[in-house]
């Protein structure tokens, strides 16, 4: 389970370094990824909303940075062995990845039917196998803290 987690730690390092630069680089290039978000988009009302897009893309970037941020982290903790509760990060990972999954698939708004289902089904997968690794870890963190707590067998009284 050592290698298991270790290797998972890693993994987590680099997706949240990843995370970090495309927070930043989103945050840096604002206006131009917005504006190319809404013409990939397709619907030409969206930029009567370009304000408020800014601003939730831009949101959006600085959770996606708090959670590469906190990734990081903890990967590195895991890597040496420190257990960690990945338990809210791996909360956050889920809806976070679910509008992450909603803003990449408007985004494929140009793109032929059968282009989108393509990049749905992608898109669908990887944040899946993402999720899917952070409840991983936080069980095999969680299971290693159990694993350090004594266990009492019987009730005992409360004063």
């Amino acid at each position: 389970m050592g290698t298991i987690r270790r290797a998972l730690g890693g993994m987590f390092i680099v997706l949240g370094a990843y995370y970090c630069v495309i927070s930043v680089r989103t945050l840096v290039r604002l206006p131009r990824v917005t504006e190319r978000w809404i013409h990939l988009s397709g619907d030409p009302d969206f930029r009567l909303d370009e304000g408020i897009f800014v601003m939730w893309i831009g949101v959006g970037a600085v959770f996606v940075g708090i959670l590469g941020f906190r990734t990081a982290l903890k990967g590195a903790s895991a890597v040496r062995g420190i257990c960690d509760s990945w338990l809210w990060v791996a909360l956050a990972a889920l809806p976070l990845h679910c509008f992450w999954f909603l803003y990449r698939t408007i985004a494929g708004g140009l793109m032929d039917h059968e282009g989108q289902a393509m990049a749905r089904q992608d898109n669908a997968i990887r944040f899946g196998i993402i999720c899917l690794a952070y409840l991983v870890m936080w069980m095999i963190m969680r299971q290693r803290h159990l694993a350090g707590r004594p266990v009492s067998h019987h009730l005992q009284p409360t004063a």
